[in-house]
């Protein structure tokens, strides 16, 4: 077979294999899902396995049982605890007397409906919020809403088979740890085999920390918070769903934090609202951001340097580099999925672009 036939085949195989991954996204997407808590999960498995009844260890498919079963009763603890919590505060928005939200805000809106006028090209279309928030609670806002509450049925359908697609895959990731290495080492060529399977080990080493170093930071930045907003007068349900929120959204690096700085004042907002007595709403507020800056200083300064460093092994310019060049490719997306990218191209480079000086450099600590 010439150069150019096995080119020609190597490009169709390629295109082909980019549109099965394209038309089944959904499949993709679920067995990525199980990798990454496969990955979480891989130390119990591995504790489970350490431990003996009558010299003989436990058998691997039962491991893999307790270990899912560990994994769903944490996920569905959280869900219980702060499904709940976003509820209630749903009921307490409806509460909130408008008139007063609208005394409070007085200042500030007409302040900004003069910014926005100042810079209008044409001064006789004049913005008002006012106007706005009539839009916006009109009939045909209602009509909508109703139309995409009635969506929800579909959507817990997909949601179901989404889950129990997971758990599935799941449960046979963490029972032969090497399967997905062989499913990758069968499209690859003989003469590099052993490359990339020492590749895929060093990698799963890896992404296994840096997610379990995930989950802990989302862990801390959620308990001060909390703490953070308790101090300043929050009561701990709604202390405890802001820095739940803070938590998840920190996931996101650096809008992530924005994102939850701002959800936080405006709970924080409504949770005042629906006191009793006079309260300073823009006090209330810098409290809030005042926490989460300090939540942030700790954060940056103290846990997000000792999950790096565990797991990526990258000075932290080069770590800002990955996350604006992801941004800009992928959006918040790219962002999120960065560093674990990030990991497996410097993973491979090593392996197989070691002779350049550049690579030496960035992989020099892996």
């Amino acid at each position: 077979m010439s150069k150019t036939v096995r080119l020609i085949i190597s490009l169709t195989a390629v295109l082909i294999f980019a549109f099965l991954v394209w038309y089944f996204s959904n499949i993709v997407v679920y067995i990525l899902v199980s990798l990454v808590l496969a990955l979480i999960g891989r130390p119990i498995f591995d504790f489970l396995e350490r431990l003996k009844v009558r010299k003989h260890a436990l058998p691997a498919g039962f491991r893999a049982v307790v270990t899912l079963v560990l994994l769903i009763m944490i996920i569905l603890s959280f869900l219980g605890l702060f499904i709940p919590l976003i509820i209630s505060k749903v009921n307490d928005i409806s509460t909130v007397d408008p008139q007063r939200l609208l005394q409070e805000f007085s200042t500030p809106i007409k302040a900004f409906e003069s910014l926005i006028n100042h810079f209008k090209s044409h001064p006789g279309n004049y913005f008002s919020v006012e106007e706005l928030m009539k839009r916006l609670i009109s009939k045909d806002s209602v009509t909508q809403l109703a139309g995409m509450f009635g969506s929800v049925a579909g959507w817990l359908g997909n949601i179901s088979v989404a889950f129990f697609s997971i758990i599935f895959i799941t449960f046979f990731f963490l029972k032969d740890e090497k399967l997905f290495s062989r499913i990758i080492l069968v499209l690859v060529p003989d003469n590099s085999t052993k490359a990339v399977a020492h590749a895929l080990e060093s990698i799963r080493t890896l992404l296994s920390r840096y997610f379990i170093g995930v989950l802990v930071e989302v862990s801390a930045v959620i308990l001060l918070s909390t703490l953070g907003l308790m101090i300043i007068g929050f009561p701990i349900k709604d202390a405890l769903l802001v820095g739940f929120l803070a938590g998840i959204f920190n996931i996101i690096p650096y809008l992530g934090p924005i994102i939850g700085t701002v959800l936080g004042v405006l709970t924080g907002m409504v949770t005042f609202l629906t006191r009793p007595g006079d309260v300073n709403l823009w006090v209330s507020a810098v409290l809030i951001v005042v926490v989460f800056i300090i939540v942030q200083f700790i954060d940056n300064m103290f846990i997000q340097p000792y999950v790096y460093s565990n797991s990526v092994y990258a000075h932290p310019l080069e770590i800002f580099l990955v996350f604006l060049m992801a941004g800009s490719m992928g959006g918040l997306a790219g962002m999120i999925l960065a560093i674990p990218v990030y990991i497996v191209i410097r993973v491979f480079a090593k392996e197989f672009l070691s002779s350049f000086k550049l690579v030496q450099s960035l992989t020099k600590n892996i």
